[in-house]
């Protein structure tokens, strides 16, 4: 795959992983109002109740969808009917100069970077990773409630957000082939998440946390390279992920074969 064809899948991809997140309980979604829909061949992800930005956002401008004034339009109609204005979500560098400057003369401009994303592309298999006491185990269906709300405490989260999350990683553990979840622990005691989602071509690894009591061990890069080993058994070299900039996180991706090679970056009204 070369670098449009990666940054592409991976869009595509994470932009189904959030639906599904988003809706996997149609009551939840229904009560926060939750909504998913195409306009203009882009995907716009809205919350009656939540005012996040990862469930009020455009995915796929210049990516999986197109980079033109019609479909600015059709998503600034689609959020004026919630007296909103639409964030995009623009993948940099793959979402070329002239479509960033595209969304400025419609009065969006960058406001922060959300993610770095990281990608594998190496024909090395993943590295072996010896931690003392640590077991790393495929999550069955019977552990998808023990996985989520081991993954929202990795994260530091609570609320109603980790609400959606827990279930949506539930369902998908429950009821999608093609989603691989891994509880790591320590001594009989659970202590990290993490998840690869498939495709014919790629992987997505997401949902990786380490309980804070357990960092620096060097379990997060075990996490890491047992989602990879469980990919390339399946034929799948290309990986990619996601971290906050320059984090921990973005190193220990590195560290396991990892390249930096694009950032998502976040474009608002001015």
């Amino acid at each position: 795959m070369d670098s449009r064809e990666i940054a592409v899948a991976m869009m595509r991809l994470g932009a189904e992983s959030l639906r599904d997140l988003m809706l996997a309980d149609r009551l939840l979604a229904r009560r926060l109002g939750h909504t998913v829909v195409s306009r203009g061949g882009l995907w716009c992800y809205s919350s009656r109740t939540l005012d996040v930005g990862v469930f009020n956002h455009v995915s796929g401008y210049g990516t999986f969808g197109p980079a033109t004034q019609a479909s600015i339009d059709a998503v600034r109609r689609y959020y004026a009917h919630f007296e909103e204005t639409p964030n995009f979500e623009v993948l940099v560098p793959a979402v070329s100069r002239s479509a960033r400057a595209l969304l400025e003369r419609n009065g969006f401009r960058y406001h922060h970077t959300a993610f770095q994303c990281h990608v594998r592309t190496t024909s090395r298999p993943a590295r072996r990773h010896d931690v003392a006491g640590l077991a790393i185990a495929r999550a069955r269906p019977a552990d998808a409630h023990r996985y989520a709300k081991l993954a929202t405490r990795g994260f530091g989260d609570g609320g109603v957000i980790a609400n959606v999350f827990e279930r949506g990683w539930t369902h998908e553990i429950k009821s999608d082939r093609r989603v691989a979840s891994f509880i790591g622990s320590v001594n009989g005691r659970d202590a990290a998440t993490g998840t690869t989602i498939l495709r014919s071509r790629i992987a997505g690894l997401y949902s990786g946390s380490v309980l804070t009591r357990y960092r620096g061990r060097g379990i997060q890069n075990a996490m890491i390279a047992a989602r990879v080993t469980f990919g390339w058994a399946r034929g799948i070299r290309v990986f990619y992920s996601w971290s906050d900039p320059d984090t921990a996180s973005a190193e220990n991706l590195r560290d396991e074969g990892f390249r930096t090679r694009f950032e998502l970056h976040w474009y608002a009204a001015k």
